[in-house]
């Protein structure tokens, strides 16, 4: 099968799936990932001018740069990640227990599927 008609196969599945289930997805596979995320992708962070608490700080990642993660509660290097789904506003938020992180991952619907195209940093 051609990746074009695979391609179109798979977002017709993804488009009787949930927002829930695409992340769970998303968390999983990552080919299926990189598939899913609009390059470069647009990053922001809060606060990095310490002048001035209120100040946001964009960059852009280009596809060679990003590395697989996952979106799903887990503990790593001693650090519980806890993670919520909103199906409403297609995002995810990231917040790690009892260290200042604070991430959100948003999601838009393009194509009947969900891509990633900003991940705003909110952790201090």
């Amino acid at each position: 099968m051609s990746e074009s008609v695979a391609d179109s196969k798979q977002n017709v599945e993804l488009a009787k799936c949930s927002f829930s289930d695409f992340v769970k997805k998303f968390s999983e596979d990552s080919v299926f990932q990189k598939k899913h995320i609009r390059f470069p992708l647009e990053i922001a962070f809060d606060g990095t001018d310490y002048e001035d608490a209120d100040s946001v700080s964009i960059s852009f990642m280009k596809e060679s740069e990003w590395k697989f993660m996952t979106l799903k509660d887990s503990i790593i290097e001693g650090i519980k990640y806890i993670h919520e789904v909103d199906t409403t506003s297609y995002t995810v938020t990231q917040w790690g227990e009892d260290t200042g992180i604070f991430v959100v991952y948003n999601f838009d619907k393009s194509d009947k599927t969900w891509v990633l195209n900003k991940i705003e940093d909110h952790s201090n």
